[in-house]
Parts: C-alpha cells; structure tokens; sequence
C-alpha cells in the first residue's frame, strides 16, 4: 500500500515551476560522524529509478528521507557517569550541572561515530486542483518534520490542517450510538473508547460496534477517540481525534495487482505505484471535502 496512513492539509499554494530543481537543491545526504539526524529529499520511485517526483495528471508524488543515529540511553548515561567520576577522583568534588552538560556533549562526541542508524521515508504529494498536501504519516512529529523542510525548500509553504469546530470524539461517540454515521460513510469493526475523569481507554478490534459492550462503556461517559470507517464501500481507514487517516486500505488497490502479472519487475514496481498514486490520490480529493463538511 502506497500510502498507509495520510495526514490531509489544505494547500493554498501554487506549485513551483523546477519543483524538481528545488528538491534536488536539497537531496538527502547521509549523516556525517558527527551529526545526530539528517533529512532531505530522495527518489518515492522503486529501486533503479532516480527521478525525484512523479506525477498523475497535475499531482505530483514525492519523498522525504530521515535518518537518525540511534544511542542507547543507557550507553550515554554509562559514559557521562565515566566521566564524572574521573572529574570527581581528580578534583576531589562532584562536577557542577554545567560540567556534566559538557560531559554529555563530550559523550555524544564519541559516540555518534559508532551509532547504529535508523531511517525512514516519508511520502507527500501535492495535489493543486483539489488544493492538498498529502503526508504518508500520523505522526505529527514526522509531519512537522517535512512540513519544515518542505517550507524551508520551497522557500514558502501555505497550508492549513483540518481543524473540527466540534469535538471530533464527541462526534464519533454520537454515531457509534446512534449507529448513524454520516451518509457515504460506514461504520467498522474497531474504535478506541477513553475515560475523561481517569485518563483510561480501550482498544477494541474486529467487534461489533454496536454490540452490548460498547455500549455499555459509552453509557458510562466514555468518548470515542478513534473510529474503523469506510467510505463509499472501498476506502477503509482508521480516523482519529485529529482527523489522521491511519491503517488505510482500499480494495480498488488489490484488483488493481492482479493486472501486473507478467510485466517485468521494475516495471511492475512502478506500475503498482502509478496505480496506486492515481487511485488513492483521487479518493482522497473526493474524501477531502466531505470530511470538511462534516467537521465544520
């Protein structure tokens, strides 16, 4: 699946001209021994294509690449204390908080070099007539992240995110009880329930939402923070209380691969992505609106 989860923003932009241009401006390029995090712009093509965007019609696909060495806490902790300890044989005292700052530094010095890495691609696309930044992620901070960067690349970057006037649990609550979501959408068969007085909350997966049980929790106050849909019979996803589409899975996608047999594999790959992209990008413009019209 292309996109697995997708944070929506409105894009109020014109796309650049060179927008190529401006991405290669600022490729990926590997940490260095000494830096702790690096991001930057590489190929959403499968391997052997280096192109730096794709595009269906006017959308065009794109990818950001993080990379991140990874120290152990424990590994620092153990080497600041090393030190210390050294400071306090030698100095007869214990060091100051500004020394053991410095300890740190010094720590994270020497072991960056050795750090194992960890990366991530994030995938984005713009889609201009339906005016929309799509980010392949529900984290914020990886949204945050590539929203940085592709403001700092683009040089400007005017977005907005969906913003519910109402509470999107309260929201969601009221359609698991009255069994009543809004028309093009259907209820799933998982949604997660929390508990405002004490903060505790419950996953539940593959039920009947409109068993005794769900119920039951919402009868005692529980509001509803996440909730299974699927809209117009084929796109099914997870919708939170930021209104962050997550565990998407869209069944024009699966009958879409059984159409690749016999291609070569590169070109497969990239059909399978051309497909994708086409499909899901036009569903989630026709999606777009409706969720707007709903939380506002």
């Amino acid at each position: 699946m292309l996109f697995s989860s997708a944070t929506i923003l409105s894009f109020s932009d014109t796309l650049p001209e060179h927008f190529d241009a401006l991405l290669a401006n600022e490729a990926f390029e590997p940490c260095s021994s000494f830096s702790q995090s690096t991001f930057g712009w590489v190929s959403p093509l499968p391997d052997g294509f280096t192109d730096l965007t794709r595009q269906f019609g006017n959308r065009v696909l794109f990818c950001g690449k993080r990379e991140e060495k990874v120290i152990p806490t424990s590994a620092l902790q153990e080497l600041i204390s090393e030190k210390s300890n050294h400071w306090t044989s030698l100095e007869g005292q214990k060091p100051s908080s500004k020394q053991r700052l410095q300890f740190k530094e010094a720590a994270l010095s020497e072991l960056l070099p050795r750090a194992l890495s960890k990366h991530r691609r994030i995938l984005g696309y713009i889609d201009p007539a339906a005016g929309l930044l799509v980010i392949n992620s529900a984290s914020a901070t990886d949204v945050d992240t590539f929203l940085n960067y592709l403001r700092m690349t683009l040089g400007t970057l005017a977005v907005t995110r969906i913003e519910s006037k109402q509470s999107a649990g309260q929201l969601f609550t009221q359609w698991l009880k009255r069994n009543q979501p809004p028309p093009g959408f259907e209820l799933g068969n998982a949604c997660d329930l929390f508990d405002q007085e004490d903060g505790s909350s419950i996953t539940c997966r593959k039920v009947a939402l409109q068993s005794k049980e769900i119920l039951a929790h919402i009868d005692t106050g529980k509001l509803c923070s996440k909730l299974r849909l699927t809209w117009d019979q084929s796109l099914s996803f997870t919708l939170d209380k930021d209104l962050v589409l997550s565990q998407i899975k869209y069944e024009a996608l699966t009958e879409q691969a059984d159409d690749l047999d016999g291609l070569e594999p590169e070109i497969a790959a990239l059909a399978e992505l051309d497909a994708q992209f086409a499909l899901l990008s036009q569903e989630l413009a026709q999606l777009y609106p409706k969720l707007i019209s709903v939380f506002k």
